[in-house]
């Protein structure tokens, strides 16, 4: 009498051709024993993460390609980031001397059937402490061909989640379709110092040579699919609505994408990195993005990827605030550009020229060389890049953000006056000039700046003296994007999803997950409308 059948999961291995390998064996007939070989779909649908600004590794560019930025723990970033100088900071993060590092960490596990590994699809080139964690969770979830129903793309099934735009909910159809193929997950760490413009244009080679590979394997691929946190949206806007690269995209995810700009990019300029958390690690991770003006501004002002985060003219007017008593100053009128980015004997302008270089004396001459160079980035790569994008996205394009309390974001930056009850009831009949204010001390670089302030009218004193100090975050949002910027509007998008997630561990909330998911599930039926549709 024969034994009960036992069927075991033959896995291949791929030859250098890309051809799967099945390693059989032979069994007595009595056993009744049946190979079953797996075999994995042969279309192929890239989905690329691409990391928010500072989200990516980087390293120097020259012969020794020392580490420069890596993200593999917080331990780690603190030691190579905490207490260093201004000087230091403009040194190492200048632009044009910086590459994207691949030698960050990553947790590999054999994937034979998506022919790359995990660090050949990038993952060492973002940050291991913000995304780990996503991918590895995506991949997983993209890999669950053998889990039968008690996979998380079956379970899309049994649960709802409410959008406050589009459907995200799932047929079984829909769920199925996704197992006839394959998702290699790739991450493309990019130089977040240099223009979004050229990180686009290296997400386009990118693209490309990644289809172009699988193609090489005899894998049918032809589009892929994009997922973005924070900035890394403005690079696949850019370049799927300026570089001709919709075609190539079947669908964007985006999360916490600062879509109209964060104003939270002014208070940094002018007072460092906010603590958000308003305890010690919060102070600690300040200081290691640059805790003051100075430390800021040497490196922002010399890069324009941060510097496109600002608020372009969509963002709306009106978001700087200056309160002297009961008079308050706004800004901007119309132009955010010319009225508050380059304002440079503005005390409340965003650069301060002598923060620009501190290595360098502070002579006049070079003050200016510092402030035409400066000058120059806005006119030329700032503000073109934010307004020939503004309202423009992808046909395709779902998004989740967060209108969260808890997670005070900058939609208005106010400055408050604290004027001396003495001088301002001698001169209480005089208009104070708050605007035309003279910096008293220019080494201030935190949230606070004193100022002289003119007088009008007779009287002894020509000026008074005063303190304006930066204002806490008001508005919801996840800690930097507020409601205003991050609740991009409905007529732009598929579905968008509102969270309650804070701004640099989004992708880690499981409801931030799951939507994404949900997402990507809906994108890939677009599939069909392409060569590589399953018939």
């Amino acid at each position: 009498m024969s034994e009960e059948k036992t069927t075991p999961k033959i896995e291949p291995t791929f030859d250098e051709d890309g051809n799967a390998c099945y390693q059989l064996f032979s069994t007595p007939k009595e056993k009744n024993i049946v190979q079953q070989c797996v075999v994995y779909p042969d279309r192929v649908i890239p989905v690329i993460f691409i990391p928010g600004v500072m989200g990516s590794n980087l390293k120097s560019d020259d012969e020794d390609g020392l580490k420069i930025w890596r993200l593999d723990s917080n331990d780690q970033i603190a030691g190579d980031w905490f207490g260093t100088n201004a000087e230091t900071r403009k040194k190492k993060l200048d632009p044009k001397k910086v590459v994207v590092d691949d030698g960050g960490k990553i947790d590999e596990k054999s994937e034979l059937y998506l022919l790359k590994t995990r660090r050949e699809r990038g993952w060492g080139t973002v940050g291991y402490t913000s995304y780990a964690t996503f991918l590895n969770w995506l991949q997983n979830t993209l890999n669950d061909f053998n889990d039968g129903d008690s996979n998380e793309r079956a379970s899309l099934l049994q649960t709802t989640l409410k959008t406050e735009k589009g459907d995200v909910s799932l047929s079984k159809e829909e769920v199925d379709l996704t197992y006839r193929y394959l998702f290699p997950v790739f991450a493309l760490g990019y130089n977040w110092l240099q223009s979004n413009s050229d990180s686009a244009t290296a997400l386009a080679k990118y693209i490309d040579k990644q289809i172009q590979f699988y193609r090489q394997y005899e894998r049918q691929c032809e589009k892929v699919i994009l997922i973005t946190h924070s900035m890394g949206g403005l690079v696949a806007r850019h370049y799927t609505q300026h570089l001709g690269g919709a075609d190539r995209v079947l669908g964007v995810i985006h999360g916490v994408m600062p879509a109209l700009g964060a104003a939270a990019t002014y208070r940094r300029m002018k007072a460092g990195t906010e603590n958000g958390s308003g305890n010690a690690k919060g102070w600690v991770a300040a200081q290691v993005l640059g805790g003051n003006a100075k430390a800021m501004t040497a490196v922002l002002s010399q890069s324009s990827g941060p510097l496109q985060l600002l608020p372009g003219k969509a963002y709306g007017q009106h978001w700087l605030k200056i309160t002297d008593d009961k008079t308050t100053h706004a800004f901007p009128e119309e132009d955010p550009y010319s009225e508050i980015y380059l304002q440079r004997d503005k005390w409340w302008g965003l650069c301060e020229d002598q923060f620009i270089n501190p290595s360098k004396s502070l002579n006049q001459a070079g003050l200016d060389r510092d402030w035409e160079t400066f000058s120059k980035i806005i006119q030329r790569e700032v503000k073109p890049f934010i307004e020939e994008l503004s309202g423009k996205y992808h046909p395709q394009s779902w998004a989740f953000y967060s209108a969260d309390k808890t997670y005070r974001s900058y939609g208005d930056v106010c400055w408050r006056a604290n004027t001396p009850r003495v001088d301002a009831w001698l001169n209480r009949n005089r208009q104070r000039d708050v605007l035309a204010g003279r910096a008293v001390d220019k080494t201030e670089m935190l949230d606070k700046r004193s100022i002289s302030s003119p007088l009008s009218g007779n009287g002894w004193a020509k000026g008074i003296h005063q303190t304006f100090q930066l204002l806490s975050a008001e508005e919801a949002g996840d800690g930097t994007v507020p409601v205003r910027s991050g609740c991009i509007a409905e007529h732009y998008l598929q579905a968008r999803f509102q969270v309650s997630v804070e701004h640099e561990p989004a992708f880690q909330n499981q409801l931030a997950q799951q939507f994404t998911l949900r997402a990507l599930v809906k994108i890939i039926q677009n599939i069909k409308q392409t060569t590589l549709r399953d018939e």
